[in-house]
């Protein structure tokens, strides 16, 4: 079974894992995006769309959100939940991005950066999709350790997938180009951002 076979298994009791605190971590990633009214927005590997309502409060109704995922499982529970006309749901690989160069002004990517097979290329891929100035955020709003504990425990194609301690993540940000670079690493929260520069 592979990555996208998992996930589509997955989708259904997606919901189930969600820890009771996650409302304010989501609220609080929202908040280190730093969006404004008007954003463009790339949710990279949204999921069951769990950041995108947030997403698309914080831009407002002139901002768009183009949210992808690799399970079309996983987009179908989205779309039943989030029906706004300013979100786009899109069947997609993030190492082979259907979007064009320098559009997005900010790209999330929420709970998924351990699960693509080549870390560098996506988010290559990602930071091409950003505008000069953007910000690229990857957050794991349960916290480094409770993710890799997760991903131990659940086997199959993800038991290997691991979100890197900050000293990593903050390298790998650098070696691609990127400035500016925050790195949140506490028990129950994390979050990198970095500017396009």
């Amino acid at each position: 079974m592979d990555r996208r076979e998992f996930f589509d298994r997955s989708a259904a009791g997606w919901h189930r894992h969600r820890a009771e605190d996650l409302p304010p971590r989501l609220a609080r990633v929202v908040a280190e995006a730093q969006f404004s009214a008007g954003d463009y927005v790339l949710d990279v590997g949204t999921g069951t769309g769990v950041l995108v309502p947030l997403i698309a409060a914080a831009v407002g109704p002139e901002g768009r959100v183009l949210a992808f995922d690799i399970s079309l499982r996983m987009l179908l529970d989205a779309r039943q939940r989030i029906p706004s006309e300013q979100v786009l749901l899109v069947q997609a690989d993030v190492h082979r991005l259907p979007v064009p160069s320098d559009t997005f002004h900010r790209v999330v990517c929420n709970a998924a950066l351990p699960h693509f097979g080549d870390r560098l290329a996506a988010l290559r891929e990602m930071i091409g999709a950003l505008r000069a100035e953007g910000l690229i955020v990857i957050s794991h709003p349960i916290g480094r350790r409770a993710v890799n504990a997760r991903h131990r425990e659940s086997g199959g194609p993800v038991a290997d997938d691991r979100v890197p301690p900050s000293k990593e993540m903050e390298a790998l940000l650098r070696d691609v180009g990127l400035g500016d670079v925050v790195v949140i690493d506490e028990p129950d929260f994390y979050l990198a951002r970095a500017r396009k520069i």
